[in-house]
């Protein structure tokens, strides 16, 4: 079986939409695509076409791209995703962060994942076994060899992410938020009509256990960087996105 042609029909067992099953996040590929421009047909034109990730043949670029669109919505034209493209263009920092937030939108075993890895304390070990019987208790239905392999995949993106560090015992370690990466995962519930410090219960937020006072700081961070408007007077919150409104992957003004 070819591990990478064959991954969708492996996602969908258990329940959960997911590339997890066989793959990570695959930030490394995501920056080889990315740095090849901004358009979905530019991109996929990269991978299939131009071979940019080394595979072997055309079927299996296909694939590479059709898990890398997948798990990032690449083709999307939505502002959402013009502004992801924006802000990974302009913030190089935030991108380990900016791959998560857009990756925990759409693949549904890393959204499981989530409480139980930000819960770890920082230095405390990430162990595949543990990871595999929280899935198994949340109800993620798959053979025990099978949960195993998830597990590693998953710990294997977190760690690609910045919550974990460690080639084979992954610990915990703090994070620090970026401004670029806030500004991403409040624009999404801006987008749906959350104004003020409605913003600040972002679904993201809760499950990446960051609260109203961190993000409050990490917004107004945000404004130093002229990613987004803020405003404060008391307790009344005003968030706007200026730059965003008329969003385009050409990156900021």
């Amino acid at each position: 079986m070819n591990s990478v042609v064959d991954e969708t029909s492996r996602q969908r067992r258990g329940g959960y939409q997911s590339v997890h099953t066989g793959r990570t996040m695959m930030f490394g590929d995501l920056v080889t695509v990315l740095d090849q421009g901004a358009s979905a047909q530019l991109l996929q034109s990269a991978v299939v076409e131009g071979n940019v990730l080394g595979k072997k043949t055309v079927r299996t670029r296909k694939a590479s791209w059709n898990l890398l669109n997948r798990l990032y919505g690449l083709s999307d034209s939505t502002p959402l995703m013009t502004t992801f493209l924006a802000l990974w263009q302009s913030a190089l920092a935030a991108q380990p962060q900016l791959a998560l937030l857009r990756a925990l939108e759409r693949d549904s075993l890393l959204q499981l994942s989530a409480p139980w890895l930000v819960a770890l304390q920082p230095g405390q070990v990430a162990k595949p076994a543990d990871l595999a019987a929280e899935l198994k208790r949340l109800g993620a239905v798959y053979s025990e060899k099978t949960l195993k392999s998830i597990s590693r995949n998953l710990l294997s993106s977190w760690t690609q992410a910045g919550w974990l560090k460690g080639k084979v015992a992954k610990r915990r370690v703090d994070v620090e938020w970026q401004p670029a990466a806030a500004t991403y995962l409040l624009y999404g519930p801006y987008l749906q009509g959350k104004r003020g410090a409605e913003l600040f219960a972002a679904p993201l937020a809760r499950l990446l256990n960051l609260d109203a006072d961190q993000l409050d700081t990490l917004a107004f961070a945000a404004s130093q960087d002229r990613l987004l408007s803020y405003r404060r007077l008391a307790e009344v919150i005003e968030i706007t996105f200026p730059n965003w409104e008329t969003s385009s992957p050409a990156g900021l003004a």
